[in-house]
C-alpha cells in the first residue's frame, strides 16, 4: 500500500463508528493483507530482486492476451469437466464441488515420464495434473460417489479404500500426496461440521445408519444429479488390498505447487491451450478394477441412502463473507488450516493464500459474478497468488 492510499481496515473501523456500515463487525477483516506483504517482502529482498520495469511488462503481455483472446468469466465452462447448470448441476452441486476441488488442488508433480505419471483416464481422455483431479471428482459422481459433499468425507464408510478407488490411476503410479488430500477433506469436513452446520442437525451424524434417513420425511430432496444416476454402486475388486494408514490432518507446505499443467495463470481456470493433460495414445490402459456390485455400500443412487441431509455448509461459510472476496479469503485461512498458507520472512509473518484466494475466484467465475459468486471486491485478489 503507497502512502497516499487509504487504509481499509481503518476506513472500515470509521464506518463502524460513524453508524455508516451495514455490515456488522464480527471481526473478520476485508483485507487479506496478501498485496501488503508481497510489497514489503519486494522492498526488503536482498537475495533475490524483482525488477518493477519487467513485472509491468508481464501484467501487460498478459493483459494484452486475455483481451486478444475475449477471456472472461466464460471460460469456466469451457474447461472440459468443469460443472454447469446446463449439465444439471444445482448451484450446491457446483459450490461443493468448487469447494472440493480447491481443497485437493496442490501438488501433482512427478519424476516419472509424462507417459508413466499419475494419470485420469475419463470421458475417453487421459488427464495428468490438474485436470486429473477435476476428471477423479466427476468419474466419481458418475459412478454415484458423493465425493463433493462434506458429510460424506467424515462418514464412518468413507474408508481409505473408498477414496483411494475416486483417486484411481490409469498407470502404476497413485495420486500424489493421496493420504495428505484424504487428511485434508476429512480436517475439512470436521471443520464445516463444527462452524457452519445447521444448528438443528450439528450433532455427530457420522456415525449413523444412513439408512435410517429414509424414515424422515423432510429428505426428500438431495443433489439435483442423484436423479439420474443408476440403482447400482461401485466397490473396489482386487485380490489385494493395500492398507493406507490415517494420518492426523495438518496444514499443507506453503511451498506446494498447484500444478495447473497449460493453464494461463489468471483469476480462474481457463479452457486448457495445450494438449499435455490429454494422453490418449501413450501407455498402455491398466484394467480398471473399480467395478459396480449391487451389494456396496455406496448407494448414492437412491438420494436419500448415503445423504440424510443436503449440505449447506460450504453455503453458510460464503454467505458469512457478506458479498466480501477478502472476508471470505480471510474467513477460510482462519477456520482451514490447509488454506492457510503463510511463512517467516525478514522476522514477520507473511500470507500467500493462494488456494483460498484461487476458490474465491472460482467462484465468481463459475458463477459469473452473481449469486454465490457476486463480491463487491473481486478485483482485490492477486492474480495468482503463488510466489
Amino acid at each position: 500500500m503507497n502512502d497516499d492510499e487509504a487504509d481499509p481496515e481503518l476506513l472500515a473501523l470509521l464506518r463502524q463508528h460513524l453508524g455508516m456500515s451495514s455490515k456488522p463487525d464480527d471481526g473478520i477483516s476485508e483485507n487479506t493483507g496478501v498485496l501488503n506483504d508481497a510489497e514489503y517482502i519486494y522492498k526488503n529482498s536482498i537475495d533475490v530482486m524483482p525488477d518493477m520495469l519487467g513485472t509491468k511488462s508481464a501484467a501487460m503481455s498478459i493483459y494484452k492476451m486475455m483481451q486478444e483472446r475475449g477471456y472472461s468469466t466464460e471460460a469456466w465452462s469451457q474447461h472440459d469437466f468443469h460443472p454447469t447448470a446446463e449439465q444439471g448441476f444445482s448451484d450446491i452441486d457446483v459450490v461443493n464441488f468448487i469447494f472440493t476441488m480447491d481443497l485437493l488442488n496442490f501438488s501433482f508433480w512427478s519424476e516419472l515420464p509424462e507417459s508413466k505419471r499419475f494419470q485420469v483416464e475419463y470421458q475417453g481422455q487421459r488427464c495428468t495434473g490438474y485436470k486429473s483431479l477435476v476428471a477423479s471428482l466427476r468419474r466419481a459422481l458418475d459412478e454415484g460417489i458423493p465425493i463433493t459433499t462434506p458429510y460424506f468425507w467424515r462418514h464412518k464408510d468413507a474408508t481409505d479404500e473408498v477414496f483411494t478407488g475416486v483417486f484411481r490411476s490409469a498407470t502404476d503410479e497413485e495420486m500424489p500426496m493421496l493420504r495428505q488430500r484424504m487428511a485434508v477433506l476429512r480436517e475439512a469436513a470436521d471443520v464445516l461440521h463444527e462452524s457452519f452446520s445447521d444448528d438443528d442437525h450439528a450433532d455427530d451424524e457420522s456415525e449413523q445408519d444412513l439408512a435410517s434417513g429414509l424414515e424422515d420425511p423432510a429428505i426428500a430432496t438431495t443433489l439435483s444429479t442423484n436423479e439420474t444416476i443408476a440403482a447400482t454402486s461401485p466397490v473396489l475388486q482386487s485380490d489385494s488390498t493395500t492398507e493406507l494408514a490415517d494420518p492426523a490432518s495438518k496444514a499443507l507446505d506453503a511451498t506446494d505447487e498447484t500444478g495447473r499443467d497449460g493453464d494461463i495463470v489468471t483469476l480462474a481456470h481457463p479452457a486448457p491451450s495445450a494438449p499435455a493433460e490429454e494422453l490418449t495414445s501413450a501407455a498402455e490402459s491398466k484394467t480398471d478394477t473399480y467395478a459396480p456390485k449391487t451389494q456396496d455400500i455406496i448407494l448414492r443412487s437412491t438420494a436419500t441412502t448415503f445423504l440424510p441431509l443436503l449440505d449447506g455448509s460450504v453455503i453458510r461459510l460464503i454467505e458469512e463473507a457478506n458479498g466480501s472476496a477478502g472476508k471470505l479469503v480471510n474467513l477460510l485461512a482462519k477456520h482451514f488450516p490447509c488454506f492457510r498458507d503463510e511463512a517467516r520472512f525478514d522476522g514477520r509473518r507473511v500470507r500467500i493464500l493462494k488456494r483460498a484466494q484461487i476458490f474465491v475466484a472460482d467462484l465468481w467465475a463459475a458463477f459469473r459474478g452473481t449469486g454465490y459468486g457476486a463480491f463487491e471486491d473481486i478485483e482485490h485478489l492477486t492474480m495468482f497468488a503463488g510466489v
